[in-house]
């Protein structure tokens, strides 16, 4: 099954998952997007989880480095999932990680990692048995990171709190700078915003703001300001929408969403008066 989200955060709520777990009481699992860098509620996501035994699994590509009442995120779920792309808050370049603290989980995710071989090479070749000596006990894959990927990222995790100090900042100006511009929403942030990672910051354009989304973009981009679109939902992809049958009146919240959703640049080395300029030509651009 699909679910909508709360408008302002795009995440789902307890109170979301409790009604969709009342209506599909053979749901086994939850895939929890920590959307744009914000947590979850997780006390109460996981509250409903135990009620009607449902295993978590965090998709946490937005969310390094993210924190939910002092708790890093990676830390709740059965397992939670990384994304270390290269437009994420911390790169390898390519890959992503996965935590788990269930040691059933964590073995065969090790295994299948790496074309489902019981050894991987650091243990062939640190271990008193015989090197060559392994067994193919799973049709796995290979997904296992470089090791010069993963250098990159230790070196990037060094920094990683002052990166998302510095898209922190670009945040607090978007919020001072675009408040209260008529037919423009701002992102909601339910906790600390140094809880946030801010991967994304996005405005919503109203409908009945004077310009609509595509030509916002093109004057945008005529001002040398690159944007984008987070996202186009699952039920509007021809494969999830045809195979099951999703139409957008049944996610009413993530299709508002994403009939007005504009991204604005948000990385560390913004300066203040780039987000001037960015702010300046946003404020513009909304009065059509």
């Amino acid at each position: 099954m699909f679910l909508d989200v709360e408008y302002g955060t795009c995440l789902v709520t307890p109170e979301i998952l409790e009604a969709a777990a009342k209506r599909h009481p053979e749901a086994k699992a939850l895939v929890l997007v920590h959307f744009g860098g914000q947590a979850a509620e997780m006390e109460g996501i996981l509250a409903v989880c135990r009620k009607y035994g449902i295993r978590l699994i965090e998709d946490a590509a937005h969310a390094f480095p993210t924190k939910c009442k002092g708790r890093m995120i990676g830390s709740f779920g059965d397992a939670t999932c990384f994304s270390f792309y290269a437009n994420k808050t911390l790169t390898t370049g390519e890959g992503g990680m996965l935590a788990t603290d269930d040691e059933a989980v964590y073995r065969r995710a090790k295994v299948m990692r790496l074309h489902g071989i019981n050894r991987d090479i650091w243990g062939r070749f640190t271990e008193a048995k015989a090197n060559w000596e392994y067994d193919v006990v799973a049709p796995g894959f290979k997904y296992n990171m470089p090791d010069i990927n993963a250098a990159i990222g230790l070196a990037q995790l060094e920094r990683a709190e002052e990166f998302r100090r510095g898209r922190q900042r670009c945040a607090e100006f978007y919020y001072r700078a675009l408040a209260g511009v008529e037919h423009l929403d701002l992102p909601t942030c339910k906790g600390p915003r140094e809880d946030h990672a801010w991967h994304l910051f996005w405005i919503v354009l109203g409908a009945a703001c004077p310009v609509g989304r595509n030509r916002f973009i093109e004057q945008l981009n005529a001002a040398g300001i690159g944007t984008s679109v987070h996202y186009k939902p699952l039920h509007r992809m021809s494969y999830y929408r045809d195979r099951y049958g999703l139409k957008p009146a049944d996610y009413p919240t993530a299709e508002r969403h994403w009939q007005g959703v504009i991204s604005l640049p948000i990385y560390p080395s913004l300066t203040d008066d780039e987000l001037g300029y960015i702010c300046e030509h946003v404020r513009s651009a909304a009065k059509g």
